[in-house]
C-alpha cells in the first residue's frame, strides 16, 4: 500500500500547470484564421457584435476584447456609431516594424547585434534594388544622395539623411518582408549611441564616397557590385562603430572610476 501511495505522489508531481486561454483569445484566433484564409477578405465587414455574441455564446465584453486584439494586429478597423462594425483590413508594414522595434527596445538588444542585422540585410537589399528599382525610386535615391553630400559638415542633418538614403535603397528592393525588418531596426541603431563619437569629418566623407559607389551600381543594375559594395560599407561601419563605442565606454568608465578616488587636496 505504501508503495502505491509513493507512486501516486510521484505521478502527481509530473502534472503541469494548465493554462486555459481567455474566451476573447479563442474568438480572436478563430476570426484571425478566417481572415487569413480569405473567408473574410479585406474590405468586407465582420459580423456585428450582436451576431458574434449570439453565435459564440460569449459576453459582449469578451467579443469586444477579441475585436480589440484583431484591431491591434491591424487585421480590422472598427468604428462606432449607427453603422458600427468592423472592416477587414490588410496589416500595414509599419505594424510589423513597430512590433520588432518594441522587441529590440524592451529586450535590450545589443548594438553589435543590430549592426550584424544590417550586415545580413542590406547587401541583399542593395542587390534587389539594383534589380527592381523604378525610375522614380532611382530619382529619390539620387536626390537624397545629393542632399547627403551637402550635409557632410552638419552632423544632425547628415545622420537623418544617411538613414533616409539607406531606407530608400531598402524600399527600392521591392521585398516587403525585408523592408519591414530594416525599418524596424534602423531607428534603434541610430539611437543606440551618441552619434558624435561614432563619426568624424573624415569618416563622413568616406561614407559619402561609399554611397556614391553603391548608387552607381544600383543605377547600372549591376547586382553583384551593388551587393559587394554595400557589404563592404555596412561591415566597415559595424567594425568602426563597435570599436568606437567600446573606446567610448572604456573612457567613460575610467572617468567615473577616477571621480570616485578620494582626493588628498582640501576642498577649496
Amino acid at each position: 500500500m505504501a508503495g502505491i501511495k509513493r507512486m501516486v505522489k510521484a505521478a502527481a508531481t509530473r502534472i503541469g500547470r494548465v493554462n486555459v486561454p481567455r474566451a476573447a483569445d479563442i474568438l480572436a484566433s478563430q476570426l484571425r484564421t478566417m481572415i487569413v484564409q480569405g473567408i473574410f477578405p479585406a474590405g468586407t465587414q465582420l459580423p456585428t457584435e450582436r451576431v458574434l455574441v449570439e453565435k459564440s455564446g460569449l459576453s459582449r465584453t469578451s467579443v469586444r476584447d477579441a475585436l480589440r486584439i484583431l484591431e491591434a494586429e491591424g487585421l480590422i478597423r472598427t468604428r462606432a456609431g449607427r453603422f458600427d462594425g468592423s472592416t477587414v483590413t490588410r496589416p500595414q508594414r509599419n505594424i510589423v516594424a513597430r512590433q520588432v522595434e518594441l522587441f529590440v527596445r524592451t529586450h535590450g538588444i545589443q548594438l553589435s547585434s543590430l549592426l550584424e542585422c544590417r550586415v545580413a540585410l542590406e547587401p541583399t537589399l542593395a542587390r534587389l534594388a539594383a534589380r527592381n528599382h523604378t525610375a522614380g525610386q532611382l530619382e529619390e535615391m539620387t536626390a537624397l544622395h545629393e542632399k547627403f553630400v551637402a550635409s557632410v559638415d552638419d552632423v544632425r542633418a547628415y545622420k537623418a539623411i544617411n538613414l533616409d538614403w539607406h531606407l530608400s535603397v531598402c524600399r527600392a528592393s521591392g521585398n516587403e518582408a525585408l523592408i519591414a525588418l530594416m525599418e524596424a531596426i534602423s531607428t534603434p541603431v541610430r539611437e543606440a549611441m551618441d552619434y558624435q563619437h561614432v563619426t568624424t569629418a573624415e569618416l563622413r566623407r568616406v561614407v559619402v564616397k561609399a554611397h556614391a559607389s553603391i548608387l552607381d551600381a544600383i543605377r547600372n543594375r549591376a547586382e553583384d557590385q551593388a551587393e559587394r559594395r554595400m557589404l563592404r560599407h555596412v561591415a566597415g561601419y559595424r567594425d568602426i562603430a563597435i570599436g568606437e563605442e567600446l573606446d567610448f565606454q572604456k573612457a567613460r568608465a575610467a572617468g567615473q572610476k577616477a571621480a570616485r578616488v578620494p582626493s588628498d587636496r582640501p576642498a577649496g
